[in-house]
């Protein structure tokens, strides 16, 4: 079977910087801004990713309405944030960014993995501003500990014991990369940056290996991580209300990781509870797609964006 041809229209959008919003004295953060009209779809990234991880979804929706996709401080085009990377900083550096470039409510907010936990936060905190939602794969505040309580599962009191030994890893690959030392051929490079991708352009996977090879990438993914199933969850349960009859969306993954497999009652469960925040709250299983469920199936995502619009805009 021959190997599809990257489009070269993706270097307009992903070889380099899109708009760059200054949002303290020395940082900006990146912002991909497509299409017109009201309301404004957010596409919230999950953990150290990018705005290219939606494309296949946002060109579309940008064909119907406004769009941003944003990239977390560190990660992608966007300068390093301060530190501790929770919920609440990547939250207000998102809204200075929106404030800065002019971009007002209404909102359909749409988030993936941890854009999830971002994006609830945010319609908890700012619920006037937020006309819909619709969650992909979202990560739920504490579901490693809920896991644990629900299951019994030692499995996952082993994830959570493993975290001090990522975090040491991440910050390993960290000083190899601010020395230099992060390059092909050594076992870091393998694991962390990996070879080129045959999906992309030669322009956009040179702006990946840049970015993959930054120091700033990986401080950020180590606070990013830390804080996840801690301060991140703490401040969304902390945060948390009911919503009305706001539209919502939660779209959950068919191919559950194997981990999860035995236990999909349990992790259906979790999600059910996201989409009883809203009386109009709707939970469906996207069957053939993993975890990044706007790159197996963007249709499902596309579907539930244009469904969500629909209602916000009848409101």
């Amino acid at each position: 079977m021959a190997t599809a041809v990257p489009n070269p229209r993706m270097d307009m959008y992903y070889a380099g910087p899109q708009t760059l919003v200054k949002i303290g004295r020395r940082r900006r953060l990146n912002l991909l801004i497509m299409g017109q009209g009201s309301p404004t779809v957010i596409f919230a990234p999950g953990g150290a990713a990018t705005t290219l991880e939606w494309a296949r979804v946002q060109q579309p929706i940008s064909a119907k309405t406004r769009t941003v996709a944003y990239e977390n401080a560190g990660f992608g085009f966007s300068d390093p944030g301060p530190l501790p990377r929770t919920g609440c900083a990547i939250l207000a550096d998102l809204r200075a960014a929106l404030e800065r470039a002019g971009i007002g409510p209404p909102y359909v907010l749409v988030g993936w993995s941890l854009g999830g936990l971002i994006m609830r936060l945010f319609a908890f905190s700012y619920p006037h501003e937020v006309a819909g939602m619709v969650m992909v794969d979202s990560t739920i505040e504490h579901h490693t500990q809920r896991l644990l309580a629900a299951t019994g599962d030692p499995a996952f009191r082993l994830t959570a014991r493993k975290r001090p030994a990522v975090q040491r890893q991440l910050q390993h690959v960290e000083r190899i990369a601010r020395s230099g030392g992060l390059v092909a051929g050594t076992p870091e490079y393998e694991q962390f940056v990996g070879p080129p991708d045959p999906k992309l352009t030669p322009a956009v996977d040179a702006a990946r290996l840049v970015q993959r090879t930054s120091p700033g990438r990986y401080l950020a993914l180590r606070s990013e991580m830390a804080n996840l199933m801690a301060a991140t969850s703490d401040q969304v349960a902390a945060a948390r209300k009911p919503l009305g009859d706001m539209p919502l969306i939660v779209l959950t993954a068919g191919n559950l990781p194997p981990s999860l497999k035995k236990w999909s009652d349990v992790a259906y469960a979790l999600h059910d509870e996201v989409a009883a925040l809203s009386t109009r709250g709707e939970h469906r299983t996207v069957e053939g797609a993993g975890h990044g469920i706007q790159l197996d199936k963007p249709e499902a995502v596309i579907a539930a964006i244009e469904e969500v619009m629909a209602e916000a805009r009848a409101d």
